[in-house]
């Protein structure tokens, strides 16, 4: 309609309605656009704000399981210490049960999965330019490259329970008293409980739980680095969250 006025009014060389009818259609279209820009940026936020309430879930699941695996890696370096100080003793004065199970955290280990589909999603998709604070994604690149450090910690790990602990176990010690209690099939109760006593006074024994202590105490460092960072990550989250409430 305003289009067939203004051809109309081009053919009636009526300039001040062509003027008038030119300025609506142009005024049309500019409203037209900031509202589909308006509308635009208000999917962009609810889509923002839809991602960093996944990524304060995520690293909420994260911290927990740090906090349990820092614990277990305190729990096999202190049982590692234990093992040196008592080879380095005349007459071990720990239990037996309490030495074998000690000798059996030579075999442990933890895998601490730090990953965040949330934030996979995001890089993977293009996604994460939606996020306006660079801070926080200046904190999600660092803690996922301090990932990336214990999992390669966490692959040498693997590698000496293979080529050091597991060899070391099957040499010199019952191999049988170093499983859980918690198999579906139980084991035979026929185990020689007191190999670690012969084991204790030997050095192999104590470099091999050296070795143990030193890369545990190591991944327990780069877990509770990991930890702290985590809660920061986590607090800013949760500030941009209730920023935006």
């Amino acid at each position: 309609m305003i289009l067939q006025r203004l051809a109309t009014s081009i053919r009636k060389q009526d300039w001040f309605t062509v003027l008038i009818e030119t300025l609506i259609v142009v005024f049309g279209v500019f409203i037209g656009l900031q509202l589909g820009n308006w509308n635009e940026a208000r999917a962009d936020a609810q889509r923002e704000t839809a991602y960093l309430e996944a990524l304060h879930e995520d690293f909420g699941q994260v911290i927990t399981e740090l906090e349990a695996d820092i614990a277990r890696y305190e729990e096999i370096a202190n049982a590692m210490t234990l093992l040196i100080e008592q080879s380095r003793m005349d007459t071990p004065d720990a239990p037996l049960d309490e030495l074998n199970e000690a000798a059996a955290r030579l075999i442990s280990m933890e895998g601490t999965p730090l990953v965040s589909d949330t934030y996979a999603n995001l890089t993977g998709s293009g996604d994460l330019a939606l996020l306006q604070s660079q801070d926080i994604k200046n904190r999600l690149a660092a803690f996922f490259g301090q990932a990336e450090v214990i999992q390669l910690v966490s692959n040498t790990h693997e590698m000496q329970l293979v080529n050091i602990f597991q060899p070391y176990i099957v040499d010199h010690l019952d191999y049988t008293l170093m499983f859980r209690n918690d198999r579906a099939v139980p084991m035979s109760a026929g185990t020689d409980t007191g190999r670690i006593l012969t084991a204790l006074a030997t050095p192999e024994l104590r470099n091999v739980a050296a070795v143990k202590w030193d890369i545990a105490t190591d991944i327990h460092g780069l877990l509770v680095t990991a930890l702290e960072d985590a809660q920061e990550l986590n607090a800013r989250l949760a500030k941009e969250l209730e920023r935006r409430s």
